[in-house]
């Protein structure tokens, strides 16, 4: 009875020791959060799009009347 005793804790203090062993503990890796850059258009853009639209939709009713 003493023979299977001591195997079976010599055995388990060998599984034991080779599983800390087996690369420990692994440090966590933070990632950095993903930067998203946004450009703002200019304001005055949009007005000289529709001026110029404007333009091109006067220009093309008076040139149909004739």
């Amino acid at each position: 009875m003493k023979k299977i005793a001591s195997f079976a804790l010599v055995s388990s203090l060998v599984l034991a020791s080779s599983a800390a062993f087996a690369g420990g503990i692994v440090d966590p890796v933070v990632e950095p959060a993903p930067v998203v850059v946004t450009e703002g258009t200019s304001s005055s853009a949009l007005p000289l799009w529709a001026v110029i639209g404007g333009v091109v939709v006067v220009g093309a009713v008076l040139s149909s009347s004739n």
